[in-house]
């Protein structure tokens, strides 16, 4: 079970930080704020214009990587408003990933459960983190504080999507399944850690142990009876 232990924990940390880092990060969708703009909406979903949009951690570096200081297009200009809270989100993610992989690397090496346990436990309140922050900067971008057509103009180059996006708001905006994939590798390393704890601190049990030795008779009292 400690082999078993080893190997399948660092699999699992591996593939948390994968999903955490390529999977859809964020969520937003745009939609009217009457009946009529919904309408349009929905029309425009109809030419498979893109209402949704989502990306990854790995396309976020990529957008900030790209930015220019002074362009109102790039996402550094777009994003101004939220700018402080996207780069604490960045850093306690980082940190969030980090702590997986030396979860990783503390299963494969010494196998010490309590010790993935409660690293595990600290990638969680991580993830809380995250999720605050995430939230504050959401509230931010449904209140209108981001020019949507500047927002637009980042994730597509239909003309179509962005003269939509002048008469439309961001309806939603939420953390997408890269993030939750994390969480749920988490929660699935501490269950996990905690039944191969139980199995490997249970003894096991021969029968063997617990048979009743029979008495043996000598065979000179057999003889002399």
């Amino acid at each position: 079970m400690k082999i078993a232990y080893r190997i399948i924990t660092p699999i699992l940390a591996v593939g948390a930080v994968v999903m955490g880092f390529f999977l859809n990060l964020f969520y937003f969708a745009i939609g009217g704020a009457s009946d009529e703009l919904s309408s349009l909406v929905q029309l425009a979903e109809m030419f498979n214009v893109s209402t949704k949009y989502e990306f990854s951690a790995y396309d976020l570096i990529q957008l900030l990587a790209n930015s220019k200081e002074g362009t109102d297009v790039s996402f550094a200009g777009v994003a101004k408003p939220v700018m402080p809270h996207i780069i604490a989100f960045i850093i306690f993610f980082a940190l969030t990933l980090l702590l997986f992989l030396a979860v990783g690397i503390v299963a494969a090496s010494t196998a010490n459960r309590k010790a993935v346990i409660g690293m595990s436990c600290g990638g969680l309140v991580l993830c809380f983190v995250c999720i605050i922050i995430a939230r504050l900067a959401f509230d931010k971008i449904t209140g209108g504080e981001i020019a949507l057509n500047d927002l637009v103009s980042l994730f597509s180059e239909s003309t179509m999507a962005q003269l939509l996006s002048l008469v439309v708001t961001i309806k939603s905006a939420t953390l997408s399944a890269g993030f939750y994939a994390v969480f749920g590798m988490y929660l699935l390393v501490i269950f996990w850690s905690i039944a191969a704890n139980m199995l490997i601190n249970t003894p096991i049990q021969h029968e063997k142990k617990h048979r009743r030795k029979k008495p043996v008779k000598r065979l000179s009292a057999i003889i002399h009876r």
